[in-house]
Parts: C-alpha cells; sequence; structure tokens
C-alpha cells in the first residue's frame, strides 16, 4: 500500500500527484469537517474549517520536512485545525456581542486534543475499510460489515448471506488481519 503517511505527505508536495491529492483529501476532509463539528460549528463553518486547513496544507507541503523528533504531521493539524475552530468561535462571538444577540456556542466538554485523536483513528480506519471493500467480493465485505461492524448475531450473518459461521468467522479474521496492516501502514509515524 503506497499511502503511508510519510510517502503520502512526500508525494502531495507534487500538486499534480492527483491520486494522492485525492487519497489526503478522503482522509482528511471529514475528519477536519468533524472536528468543526464536534465544537458546535454550523455546516458552512465546519466546511470551511476543513477547507482552510487543506489550502494551508497545500501552500506550506513544500516546507514540511518530515522528522517525528521535531514534531508529528498530527500535532500540526491539530494545532492548525483547533485554531481555525477557535477563531471563528471567537469572531462569531464578536459579531453577536456586536449586534446585542447572544447566543449559547455549543461547548464541547472534551479537551480538543481527544476529541481530534479519537476522529484521527476512526477517519483512517473509514479509510482503510473503503479500500477493503473495492478489493474483497461484495458477499465477503457484507459478511465482515454485518458481523464486525454492525455486531449482528452470527445466525444472522449466515441467513442473510447463505453463509456457514466458519465461513463469516474465517472473513472476520482475515479482513481484521488486512484491516490491522493497513492501519498500522496508513499511521506509520503520524501518531
Amino acid at each position: 500500500m503506497d499511502t503511508t503517511r510519510p510517502s503520502l505527505l512526500l508525494r502531495i508536495r507534487d500538486r499534480g500527484d492527483t491520486g494522492a491529492w485525492r487519497t489526503f483529501d478522503a482522509i482528511y476532509r471529514p475528519m477536519l469537517y468533524r472536528f468543526a463539528r464536534a465544537y458546535g460549528l454550523a455546516h458552512d463553518d465546519a466546511e470551511e474549517v476543513a477547507q482552510h486547513c487543506l489550502t494551508v496544507i497545500s501552500d506550506r507541503i513544500g516546507e514540511f520536512s518530515y522528522d517525528p523528533k521535531k514534531g508529528r504531521f498530527k500535532g500540526w493539524l491539530r494545532t492548525l485545525a483547533n485554531n481555525r475552530v477557535r477563531n471563528l468561535l471567537r469572531d462569531r462571538k464578536e459579531q453577536q456581542a456586536g449586534t446585542g444577540v447572544f447566543q449559547k456556542v455549543q461547548k464541547c466538554e472534551t479537551p480538543p486534543e481527544e476529541v481530534f485523536d479519537e476522529i484521527w483513528l476512526e477517519e483512517h480506519l473509514w479509510h482503510c475499510l473503503r479500500e477493503l471493500q473495492g478489493e474483497v467480493k461484495e458477499s465477503t465485505y457484507m459478511a465482515f460489515q454485518y458481523y464486525v461492524i454492525d455486531e449482528w448475531p452470527i445466525e444472522k450473518v449466515c441467513a442473510e448471506l447463505n453463509m456457514k459461521p466458519s465461513n463469516v468467522y474465517t472473513i472476520k479474521w482475515r479482513l481484521t488481519e488486512r484491516v490491522a496492516t493497513r492501519m498500522k501502514e496508513l499511521m506509520d509515524g503520524t501518531g
């Protein structure tokens, strides 16, 4: 898999590498959007946060030198997103104060670092699952989805897909191993 994080960061330095940018956008745009929404931003503001962060990355990736000892990409992205969210919330409060209208802004009780870390992991996992789905037979992925992701009872999965329990267990084991390998490759050096 050629999307290990350090190699993807190197590949997006080339603005012409549309495949790298497509992969990068597929992972990070939803992550940034969800992070902003977790802090109470409306859809349009959350989209703006994601676009702002991706634009900054595009502008500055040429200067980025991957060195885990100096700091990780994840930390830089978290700081970038958190600052943009805070600036939008501050601007909103100033606008509301200026008009005399005060509205309660939703606040997330969880620290931004924890929210970001949770979303980071989930979005990387969903990216791996989307890739895996395109690589296996539909019935194989459906068995995995029903049994592992949706947590259906084994009897229901077998009845729905006309499979034996041993087949479903084998699918679970094989695809779980593939997902774990991909997650390790994808997140290598980013945590």
